[in-house]
């Protein structure tokens, strides 16, 4: 879809009234009554045209497409931000749902990564990079405007617009790059009210990514972050709240301790340790969760 399209249809949207365009002598029906149900049906019409629009995607769950490097940063410590582009004509688009992932294949060795930012023609990935990893021999070796292959997405979480009052995103390492294009899209839908609260673990702060994108989320009303560090420093970033801890079971225990089994859907990303000790702790205590692994 053209971005031109995207703003048309945006621009259709039901201005939402202010307070002072109700009377509040309890009128039938209300001036707030009709914006919400207008804006279901623009809802409903969006939809449809975006589906009209918007055209194949370029990714396939069968077949590895062709993209070219156009970036490679630093993110943290070990990690780095990669950033592919399609390579075909000017129709080509990228469609892809927060918390999925992809294959990407380089030489004869394919792992499965999960993109932090995407647009119709672009990817960024937060990749980890291994002493002795033969993907992350790869990786270091790589050049601008180099090919690789990447083929899905895939990945089977829905997320549906107020379902709870708090979404828990418990994540270690780079398991951020699951959950953290969740969190983007809740903050920035006006009509959400669920509140995301993230609990990221690592090492130390050198070792955070990510690290402006977070400080700029903590602009939303909605949204907290907790950054657990196992090494024991001074460390700040603006808006969020850095506690030296590990982000063990026991400390998990503590957390769900604030929350409502009935309101609140943890997610959960990391080794498949933390994944399976996290999972067993949400199963005892009746948590709704789902695990990217």
């Amino acid at each position: 879809m053209t971005t031109q399209s995207h703003d048309k249809i945006e621009s259709d949207r039901p201005q939402t009234p202010s307070q002072e365009d109700c009377c509040g002598n309890s009128c039938n029906p209300c001036i707030f009554d009709v914006h919400q149900k207008l804006l279901k049906e623009w809802e409903e019409k969006k939809n449809c045209k975006f589906n009209e629009l918007r055209g194949e995607n370029y990714l396939s769950l069968i077949k590895y497409k062709k993209f070219v490097v156009k970036s490679i940063v630093e993110a943290s410590e070990n990690c780095i931000y990669l950033e592919i582009k399609c390579v075909p004509d000017e129709r080509c688009r990228l469609f892809l749902t927060p918390g999925q992932h992809v294959m990407i294949r380089l030489n004869s060795t394919s792992k499965p990564y999960t993109p932090i930012t995407w647009d119709d023609k672009k990817i960024k990935f937060l990749i980890k990079l291994y002493e002795d990893g033969i993907a992350s021999d790869c990786f270091k070796k790589l050049k601008i405007e180099e090919e690789l292959f990447v083929r899905g997405p895939y990945g089977d979480f829905i997320y549906n617009r107020n379902c709870y009052q708090y979404v828990v995103m418990l994540s270690i390492g780079t398991g951020i790059a699951a959950v953290y294009p969740i969190a983007v899209s809740i903050c920035k839908d006006e009509l959400e009210d669920t509140r995301v609260h993230m609990f990221m673990g690592f090492r130390s702060i050198s070792h955070v990514p990510l690290k402006e994108e977070l400080r700029t989320l903590t602009d939303y009303w909605n949204f907290e972050c907790t950054l657990c560090l196992n090494e024991k420093m001074d460390a700040s970033i603006s808006g969020v709240t850095v506690v030296n801890k590990y982000l063990k079971e026991d400390y998990i225990q503590s957390l769900m301790d604030s929350y409502s089994k009935e309101t609140t859907l943890i997610l959960i990303c990391g080794t498949p340790e933390f994944n399976k000790i996290t999972k067993e702790v949400m199963i005892k205590r009746e948590f709704k969760h789902y695990v990217f692994s």
